[in-house]
């Protein structure tokens, strides 16, 4: 009886111990079990991260060709810019039709346009902007643009769109007394000038900002190499166009 019982005591003895040993070890192991697929759903997620990441990337880089190149919503604008103004502002003169109103082009520059648009020689503003197209197209006898080529030029949160093209203009009474006022009582050398068409290369940039909008707008045109085709003397020219009414930018007043 006494074996009995002993062999029921070193039992249940035996039974304690592996239970007492295996119990904090199996905590441990589900500790580490845990820890493990933690770690696996960082590292999966980091991965997800860098995948979404590496496809932003990706999408970002075809996006913006998309945006800039030629087939590009802003070279868009810029060709659509040239096509509003192909003839300058919207002025009613007799005998000459026009498809697009006055109204339709400001719409069209407060589309584009920045609010703020920096025209050069501290102006900015649509108004200011608006003013200059409407002087081209009064002060000389504005015929046409044409756009030529451009070249563009991308930035992290802007693009430069830089235009070449020409403009056919004429000679008028208007333009004597608004850009050269000063030559008026030179017959011969007025005489000269009036009527007078000619083709010169222009080039237009437009700084274009992230919202899309153009914020900067430059104009170049050279007037002496214009206006040289036309007064041969340079004592003239020099006369001519020293004193004209033309500012930074190629600006009219």
């Amino acid at each position: 009886k006494h074996r009995r019982k002993s062999k029921k005591i070193v039992s249940s003895s035996t039974t304690t111990k592996k239970s007492r040993g295996w119990g904090p070890f199996q905590s441990v192991l589900k500790e580490r079990s845990v820890d493990f697929n933690l770690t696996l759903d960082v590292q999966n997620l980091q991965q997800q991260v860098r995948d979404l990441t590496t496809l932003r990337d990706v999408l970002s880089t075809r996006t913006m060709p998309r945006r800039y190149s030629p087939e590009g919503s802003l070279f868009h604008v810029v060709k659509e810019y040239f096509h509003v103004f192909r003839t300058g502002w919207a002025v009613q003169e007799v005998g000459r039709k026009r498809r697009m109103g006055e109204q339709d082009q400001r719409q069209f520059l407060h589309s584009v346009m920045d609010p703020e648009v920096d025209v050069d020689n501290g102006l900015r503003g649509l108004d200011v902007m608006a003013e200059q197209i409407l002087m081209y197209s009064t002060f000389i006898r504005f015929i046409r643009t044409t756009l030529q080529s451009s070249e563009i030029v991308t930035a992290e949160d802007s693009v430069i769109i830089k235009t070449q093209g020409t403009l056919r203009f004429q000679v008028s009474r208007n333009t004597i007394e608004r850009i050269f006022p000063h030559i008026i009582g030179d017959e011969c050398l007025v005489a000269q000038l009036v009527g007078q068409e000619v083709e010169p290369s222009i080039s237009l940039t437009f700084f274009f900002n992230s919202d899309g909008k153009c914020c900067r707008y430059e104009m170049d045109l050279d007037y002496v190499d214009t206006f040289a085709s036309i007064v041969k003397d340079a004592e003239k020219l020099e006369m001519l166009l020293g004193r004209a009414l033309i500012a930074e930018n190629c600006m009219f007043g």
